[in-house]
């Protein structure tokens, strides 16, 4: 330390009277060693100076607006992978003024609305498949004596589920949202009426819509095979969480969710302007897999991270009743209340009703008005084989391919524009009775 203090001195008288020996760089160098701030300022400045602090808060301007900038062009870039040119275009034109003649920007826009253009508009049939919780450990639920025909009839597997995703993919399909099934004639009254749309597709494309029927996980169903509840990771994503034989805790891909939103990570256009699905909901034990009195906060939040990553949610009655041959119209009424209190609260309106079992509601009857108070717009029933879509002034109607063991081994013949479903069957299924 004695050598150092003498070397300074011996700089700064050096520095004084002009004697050479001691440039002002190395007494900066010493200086600035000796008071600890050795590399912290340019030309090893002891401290900063007014110099050096306005163009370092310059530096940290320009560093923050090209943040700004790369930020705008990586979500525009992301929108643009799902077909969303509009909203692509828009984010561009977020960026600030000074930067909408950077090269980067300017190529970004011109390639966007190249690739808008090219969009198409789709005037055929829209299928509309529906699945259930996923199998996470096919050899648990398939070695099980006593329930082994439940699982093997009314679910998939994750391979399975994955497989199917993966054709229709290759087969040119792309998830679309429901909303974009009609579009909004506003009458001379007005009121506003439905009317069926014809959507803009990639050329090529046919849109399909995908469902998660009672997302709410329910004890009397769950006998080991299937993830028991949605959680939200610590990156703000829906995942599952799955009690392995062993008793021990998994989070991660275990049902529909995070299977689909991986692979629209994956693959982005696979998605139509960020389309996931619809998720239906009943009530009666919870919600997604969360007790609706003492779970509220976990409810609203995975709620809204599903809305906010393109899902949909859909009620399917409180109860899980049949609404037409099981209520009259004030058990219905009972139903859609409790359906609106306990649910709405948390997981936001709807105008989407999936009819328990497909039992749907008589056209024009007393029971269906009370859908529509409800503030029910569209409604969807199921078919096995065919694809049904009915859109009238007030209301819509569509249909549901249900994708399982049973209907994939039975109906698999009027699903192979889609997929070949006995290639897809796992063959560790057992044999179907």
């Amino acid at each position: 330390m004695k050598k150092k203090l003498s070397t300074l001195i011996l700089c700064l008288l050096a520095v004084t009277f002009g004697v050479t020996g001691c440039s002002r760089a190395q007494m900066n160098a010493e200086i600035a060693e000796s008071i600890g701030t050795l590399g912290m300022y340019e030309n090893n400045e002891p401290v900063e100076t007014p110099k050096m602090k306005a163009e370092k808060e310059i530096q940290a301007t320009k560093q923050e607006e090209e943040d700004n900038v790369n930020e705008h062009l990586e979500k525009a870039q992301r929108l643009a992978a799902s077909y969303d040119y509009t909203n692509a275009l828009a984010e561009l034109a977020a960026i600030n003024e000074e930067y909408q003649d950077d090269e980067r920007v300017i190529s970004a826009k011109v390639e966007y609305q190249r690739q808008q253009v090219t969009l198409t508009t789709y005037g055929g049939d829209f299928a509309h498949f529906s699945v259930k919780s996923l199998i996470a450990d096919k050899d648990r639920a398939f070695s099980d004596a006593d329930m082994a025909y439940y699982y093997n009839n009314w679910s998939l597997t994750i391979d399975e589920f994955e497989q199917i995703l993966q054709s229709l993919y290759d087969n040119n399909y792309i998830l679309m949202s429901v909303y974009d099934l009609v579009v909004e004639v506003e009458n001379e009254d007005g009121t506003v009426s439905f009317a069926l749309n014809t959507p803009t597709v990639p050329n090529g494309k046919t849109p399909i819509i995908l469902s998660f029927a009672e997302a709410n996980y329910y004890s009397d169903t769950n006998y080991g095979a299937y993830s028991d509840k949605m959680v939200l990771a610590d990156d703000g994503s829906v995942q599952n969480e799955y009690i392995d034989e062993a008793g021990n805790v998994q989070i991660g891909a275990y049902d529909v969710v995070p299977v689909v939103d991986a692979f629209v990570e994956e693959h982005p256009d696979f998605s139509l302007r960020g389309a996931r699905g619809i998720i239906s909901l009943t009530g009666y034990e919870g919600v997604f897999g969360h007790d609706l009195s003492t779970d509220a906060e976990e409810i609203k939040g995975i709620a809204d991270s599903l809305k906010e990553n393109g899902w949909l949610i859909a009620c399917n009655g409180y109860s899980n009743a049949m609404m037409e041959s099981e209520m009259d119209t004030n058990a219905l009424q009972e139903d859609l209340d409790n359906w609106q209190e306990q649910v709405a609260s948390l997981v936001g309106d709807t105008d989407l009703l999936f009819y328990p079992f497909g039992d749907s509601v008589s056209a024009g009857s007393y029971k269906q008005s009370q859908l529509f108070d409800a503030g029910y717009r569209f409604f969807f029933n199921l078919w096995a084989t065919a694809d049904y879509l009915e859109v009238n002034s007030d209301y819509v109607i569509q249909s549901r391919r249900v994708l399982d063991g049973y209907d994939l081994h039975y109906y698999g013949d009027s699903l192979t524009d889609f997929f070949d479903a006995r290639a897809i069957l796992d063959p560790v299924r057992p044999d179907f009775e």
